[in-house]
């Protein structure tokens, strides 16, 4: 119908109502009724002979032909609206908006017509995009508008990066294509060949310019669409449930809506809005970024095999009976008798309404006839907005209530007790369970663990937490166990006076390695618990915490490269490497030194020197330190950060579902190792002597001769 893209105002109604009329032969003249073309008398259309000139061409004045609207193209495809003029008022929840609440118009929400929540504070529009008179054949065009032909790789040499043949804008102007530019929606099925043809959001802006304060931009870009922060809430009432199990008196289904508080139809209605569900979606190009999508739950009749729809005559049937409802079903669904059914009676809530209308539905010949449920994805793309209304605070994703694990809601009732299955599209990603909720309803609670996704300040995998506590906790109570043993054994207990010598132990280098190293891993200690757990320190901010821990991080690693390189140029290396030969019985001795001697003032083990600093509990510890836990550490960290770089090196050893978790584990046991070498350094005959060593290099230490042999076997090797 060429009359309804191409002339200001088409008379759309009155099409419908003639189709429905099966009067179709008109059904296109009837576009032109209130153009002064076309008259209606009684019901008949006429042509206008005033609207004709003597030779039967169309009159000057009434020839109005355009290219194609904002407003045509809403005659079909949802709400439009074009001025600012004229309040926007949007009732009802029955159109094409209805599957998504998508509304393209240009008008501030606070200006609308509509009784929307907390409307007063809504400055944005509707979509940004219509503000900035952006029109829906600007990017859905026609295919061959030599403006905005692309061309394919299919069409054209593999190599080709941009073909600058087009067609002559005469000729398009004298032939334009009909099949027009456009994505890959969710629920479409019409004119798959010509999905991904229009430009994304991508093709028209560049994010990397205006995404500065966004840590991890690439892997933001590559996993989460556009409109997942730019679309984050929809403010028309959009379909949750669609009910044709039943029917009411005028032959149609029930049908229940998000997204407002009460009757859609009535102008005084609430409406809150909905925050659209992000699942992930994969692209025909390629990756599977999160984007926003409305959830549709639709229970409906079948019959015979294979499974056909049962016809809306045939249901009608099993209901009614002329304008009312037939005695049995009446009988059976009217709760309070009041001789009609309101909408929370005309449900299949119980085993009897069930099979009620089934016996209804074998009584008119149909065979088997049983209900069937699902539920479909609808893709949202419009409604964009952007500056201080798109999603920028980071804890809305990477938090506890993380809207990505956000249940919605399916259905507020299940009629049959039919659970619904996802239906279509399997490039929508729906690992999550359907549950029910305390008032008989349905959900959908996101998995997003099954889908691959791992969030940080939302996933973490609970053994790894708990056994990471559990060091922690185990190494504090052991730590003050044994604190406390010592002070009490030191009340109790005269001990022996033991000679110390003052010995110069550490080096400049060593000490500024230590305290580096030790101040750098604390703040990565700390500043990880705030990225792991992000709502237990509301008052850091989190995209600031990701950045320092970046940075810590490298310093971390060139630190530990240095003091690698100085170690094993020093021949310092051999201070952490266990000797075999009689290893273990040194061990023990000094741990039952530890567990039983230390209460009592024994002398240690083995005496601590420049060239031997460590005792052989020590050399075990930190020979797993620095070979095991530092560099797994070192390697998770990494590989989490370039994760935006080189993903598929971390996705090859699992992606951060599997590198997260080894890092947070590591993490916990760098913090316990750390309460329990701060106690360590209290063991000697100072408690801080350790600590005032470490700074300005000078020990005491015990000279009580009882390692001399080893320390000559040292100096040899």
């Amino acid at each position: 119908n060429c009359f309804l893209c191409h002339i200001p105002n088409p008379n759309n109604e009155a099409r419908i109502e003639t189709l429905a009329a099966g009067n179709f032969k008109w059904a296109n003249t009837a576009t032109l009724l209130g153009t002064g073309i076309v008259t209606d008398t009684e019901g008949e259309l006429a042509w206008n002979p005033a609207a004709f000139a003597p030779d039967g061409t169309l009159a000057q004045e009434y020839v109005t032909m355009q290219d194609p609207s904002n407003s045509n193209c809403g005659q079909c495809h949802g709400a439009v609206h074009t001025t600012n003029d004229e309040p926007l008022i949007e009732t009802g929840c029955d159109s094409e908006t209805a599957t998504t609440g998508e509304i393209f118009a240009p008008q501030r929400l606070n200006k609308s017509g509509m009784n929307l929540q907390d409307k007063e504070d809504l400055s944005r529009t509707w979509d940004v995009h219509a503000e900035r008179v952006v029109d829906c054949v600007d990017c859905h065009a026609s295919l061959n508008n030599p403006v905005y032909f692309q061309g394919t790789k299919d069409d054209t040499i593999t190599h080709l990066v941009f073909d600058a043949r087009r067609i002559d804008i005469g000729d398009y102007l004298y032939q334009p294509l009909h099949q027009f530019a456009k994505g890959a929606a969710a629920q479409s099925t019409v004119a798959p060949e010509f999905n991904n043809t229009m430009r994304r959001c991508e093709g028209c802006h560049d994010p990397t310019a205006v995404h500065e304060w966004l840590p991890y931009k690439e892997a933001h870009f590559a996993n989460v669409s556009c409109e997942s922060c730019h679309v984050p809430k929809m403010y028309a009432p959009a379909v949750q449930q669609v009910d044709w199990t039943v029917v009411n008196t005028d032959g149609q289904g029930q049908r229940v809506c998000r997204g407002v508080e009460g009757d859609p139809h009535d102008i005084n209605t609430l409406i809150t809005g909905f925050n659209p569900m992000l699942l992930s979606y994969q692209r025909p190009e390629g990756g599977d970024p999160l984007a926003p999508f409305n959830l549709i739950s639709s229970w409906y009749w079948v019959y015979g095999e294979p499974e056909r729809p049962v016809r809306l005559a045939d249901l009608q049937a099993a209901y009614l009976d002329g304008d009312q409802y037939r005695e049995d079903v009446l009988s059976a669904f009217d709760s309070d008798s009041s001789g009609s059914l309101d909408d929370t009676e005309l449900r299949l809530d119980t085993p009897d309404k069930t099979a009620i209308i089934e016996q209804n539905l074998i009584d008119l010949g149909l065979d088997t006839p049983r209900i069937k449920a699902e539920v479909q994805p609808y893709s949202i793309n419009h409604g964009v907005t952007n500056g201080e209304w798109a999603t920028k605070e980071c804890t809305a994703c990477h938090g506890q209530d993380s809207r990505i694990a956000a249940p919605i809601q399916l259905a507020a009732y299940v009629p049959g007790g039919v659970m619904p299955q996802f239906f279509g599209d399997a490039a929508v990603a729906h690992a999550g369970e359907i549950v029910t909720d305390d008032d008989g309803g349905l959900l959908y609670q996101p998995n997003i663990a099954k889908e691959g996704i791992y969030i940080f300040g939302y996933n973490s995998v609970k053994w790894v937490d708990w056994l990471g506590v559990l060091a922690l906790v185990g190494t504090t109570l052991g730590v003050f166990a044994h604190a406390g043993l010592r002070f009490y054994s030191a009340a109790k207990t005269v001990h022996p006076h033991h000679r110390y010598e003052r010995v110069y132990m550490y080096t400049v280098y060593e000490r500024f390695w230590h305290w580096l190293q030790a101040a750098v891993i604390f703040l990565l200690i700390f500043t990880g618990l705030i990225i792991h757990k992000p709502d237990m320190f509301g008052v850091f901010s989190f995209p600031y915490m990701v950045q320092v821990h970046n940075v810590l991080g490298f310093i971390l690693l060139v630190n530990a490269f240095l003091a690698g390189f100085y170690h094993l140029a020093s021949g310092e290396i051999r201070q952490f490497i266990p000797r075999p030969r009689g290893f273990f019985d040194q061990m023990m001795s000094q741990a039952l030194f530890y567990l039983r001697g230390i209460f009592k003032g024994d002398p240690h083990p083995f005496e601590k020197s420049p060239q031997k600093k460590l005792n052989p509990l020590q050399q075990l510890t930190y020979f797993g330190l620095l070979n095991v836990l530092l560099p797994l550490q070192v390697i998770t960290g990494v590989l989490i950060w370039g994760m935006q770089t080189w993903p598929q090196l971390g996705n090859s050893l699992g992606g951060l579902p599997v590198l997260a978790p080894i890092h947070s584990l590591i993490a916990w046991l760098l913090a316990a190792f750390i309460i329990m070498h701060v106690y360590l350094t209290t063991t000697g005959h100072k408690p801080l002597g350790g600590i005032q060593s470490m700074i300005d290099g000078w020990d005491e230490v015990e000279a009580n001769g009882h390692s001399s042999s080893e320390e000559e076997e040292s100096t040899q090797t």
